[in-house]
């Protein structure tokens, strides 16, 4: 949101003038001399029906509100590295009733319908474990890390499939591993709460993580013997003994205490737990990962090197002076993306992968997404040294595109790549084709200027056409 506007001696008695009005008093009342250009005339006339609407502006405000954390999904990071084991994990309901059978490997022939009658919560969450992570389905596991995404994000243990046990453990970026779910029976078929022949009861907890974006992520079982409680390797993300996989999109989720966003990005990971002598069906162990609202991305490792590409990104919104106090700073809508991509080099011992380090920081192209062109006047918008301008490209000078009805905030009416653009300097420009064809530009103001462009995270929507941004946008955080 926007940021740190102080709005001061705001009066109620300020007699709003039209624009028309407001430039003929400032040419009739100049002398020869002192006239101003067209150019200054407008942003004059701009000036006073902002400050008209808004109050007068604090000299130390700045117009660039952006946080300036990188991010693989337009959304906004963490700086610092959090893992928050839950108390709680998925909840099936009453599962008292279920029941449990061991198998031997002579015999390991079942199926998911000994326990699933009984789910009475999230069952559509289980069921489709079955149609995702079929028995007998082979896969072929590749080496992957998963790295962070901006956004916080779960993972919950939701069905135990093997005979094996093992320690479940989540390692974040350096910090240590987090152990979420020991399994120490020798067992089938098990789901958080349910009581084993022996009399254990199944704790399958939950972790939260938020970790800045690109953070490695690593999932593994450890520890892991079969029944004659023989030794056998480390199985997981790094080593490719885990697949990842789509949640189906009408699978909804109930997990108590946690608000998730409506666009939530949910995906199961499916672990074979042996690496000798197993049917790679990959659902020994079945996760859940939920993101709020993004998952972990995967990047496959190639010759124990995998690359990680970030994005640093601003929202510019314009006023082009077209029509002076509407304020709805959409004439304009455009998304400069900066990338940058950092070359990790992984070591493992055991299974387990021993170091992650960034061997090598390039960048990529920057590049432009025009959103909205709410403008009905010509112009060239100079981002760095790249200029682009409406009249030469598919879209009528004089039409509105996406800044009316149904405005689709994703949408890239032109896309091109940007050379000079400098993020912190917001060296970024506007020349208009005002009337009778004199020219005036429009930069990124001064401090404790009057805006014409204004600088947001690209998570901040526009306004639809001729409807102000309003005062709220300015005073919050104040």
């Amino acid at each position: 949101m926007l940021k740190n506007l102080k709005i001061v001696n705001m009066k109620t008695n300020v007699l709003v003038l039209s624009a028309g009005l407001c430039l003929a008093s400032i040419l009739s009342s100049c002398t020869k001399d002192t006239i101003p250009t067209y150019e200054e005339a407008q942003k004059e006339a701009y000036t006073n029906s902002f400050v008209a609407k808004y109050g007068q502006i604090s000299p130390s405000q700045s117009w660039d509100f952006t946080t300036g954390e990188p991010n693989l999904a337009k959304t906004r990071g963490v700086s610092t590295i959090n893992v928050e084991v839950l108390e709680k994990g998925v909840d099936w309901g009453d599962v008292s009733k279920l029941k449990l059978k061991h198998f031997t490997f002579g015999n390991a022939v079942w199926n998911y319908d000994i326990i699933q009658s009984g789910i009475q919560k999230n069952a559509d969450l289980f069921y489709a474990i079955n149609s995702e992570l079929p028995e007998k389905k082979i896969w072929v596991g590749n080496e992957v890390a998963l790295v962070s995404p901006s956004s916080s994000f779960y993972i919950f243990p939701l069905l135990s499939g093997g005979l094996n046990r093992y320690d479940l453990k989540v390692k974040v970026g350096n910090e240590d591993p987090v152990i979420i779910f020991s399994k120490d029976y020798n067992f089938f078929q098990t789901i958080n709460g349910m009581t084993t022949p022996d009399g254990k009861t199944v704790n399958m907890r939950g972790v939260k993580i938020e970790a800045p974006v690109g953070t490695p992520i690593e999932i593994y079982l450890d520890n892991v013997r079969n029944e004659n409680n023989k030794q056998l390797p480390t199985v997981g993300t790094t080593n490719g003994h885990a697949v990842y996989i789509d949640v189906p999109e009408n699978v909804e989720l109930e997990l108590d205490d946690i608000e998730l966003a409506d666009d939530h990005i949910a995906k199961y990971i499916g672990i074979e737990d042996a690496i000798a002598g197993t049917d790679n069906d990959y659902n020994d162990l079945v996760l859940a990962v939920v993101g709020n609202p993004d998952v972990p991305q995967e990047k496959v490792i190639t010759e124990n090197q995998y690359e990680v590409k970030t994005c640093r990104a601003k929202r510019y919104m314009i006023e082009d002076l077209g029509a002076i106090g509407d304020f709805d700073f959409n004439d304009v809508v455009v998304d400069v993306e900066e990338y940058t991509v950092y070359t990790h080099k992984v070591t493992s011992e055991n299974g387990v992968k021993t170091s992650d380090e960034v061997i090598s920081t390039t960048t990529a192209p920057t590049k432009a997404f025009i959103r909205a062109l709410g403008g009905t006047i010509d112009f060239e918008l100079t981002i760095g040294s790249t200029k682009w301008v409406k009249s030469e490209s598919d879209y009528d000078t004089a039409t509105m595109y996406n800044t009316q009805g149904n405005i689709d905030y994703s949408k890239a009416l032109a896309e091109f790549e940007v050379s000079g653009y400098n993020y912190d300097n917001n060296n970024i420009t506007f020349r208009a084709n005002g009337k009778d064809g004199r020219m005036y530009t429009v930069s990124f103001p001064k401090t404790g200027e009057a805006p014409m462009m204004i600088a947001v995270d690209p998570s901040t929507n526009w306004m639809t056409e001729r409807t102000s941004i309003p005062s709220s946008w300015f005073t919050k955080g104040v």
